[in-house]
């Protein structure tokens, strides 16, 4: 955390943002902001979905929704974090197999939200958006950790 910290007072973005490094805390406060864009991709695209496309309909709408806005944020996730975050190649497959294996994961952190989303949303009667932001809090890190532990573990 010092590193990061340390780059933030000097000014050196480009340390933060762009130079390769392993220090997982640069890594994560990188994964973070490349979070945020994907996460805005998906949130955009979930209630441009619900609310142009099904007039903001309830039950099923929603989590049709929510799929097609996790593709999309997924596939926006993926690129910037193999930009600015994951920089080096995963030693356990080639790049297909890579985006599977980031998909997979995705995919779990999807299945938090959506079960997160029938009990808030469905059941308890919070509004989809909301439940959206809580949800994503909590998959933001599911998706760091195991991404960082099952694809880009360091070299010992």
């Amino acid at each position: 955390m010092k590193e990061l910290f340390s780059l933030i007072a000097k000014g050196n973005f480009k340390g933060v943002f762009f130079e390769k490094t392993d220090n997982v805390f640069i890594q994560f406060f990188r994964y973070c902001f490349v979070g945020g864009i994907a996460t805005l991709v998906e949130g955009g695209a979930l209630w441009l979905i619900q609310h142009f496309v099904f007039k903001d309909a309830g039950g099923f709408y929603v989590y049709f929704s929510q799929g097609i806005a996790f593709v999309l944020g997924l596939i926006a996730n993926f690129i910037l974090s193999k930009l600015f975050v994951f920089q080096e190649k995963s030693e356990k497959t080639n790049a297909a197999g890579e985006f599977a294996a980031y998909a997979v994961i995705g995919v779990v952190g999807l299945l938090i939200k959506e079960l997160l989303l029938w009990v808030f949303n469905i059941q308890i009667g919070w509004h989809y958006m909301l439940v959206w932001v809580f949800s994503t809090l909590i998959v933001l890190v599911w998706n760091y950790a195991a991404r960082k532990v099952l694809l880009y573990r360091k070299k010992k």
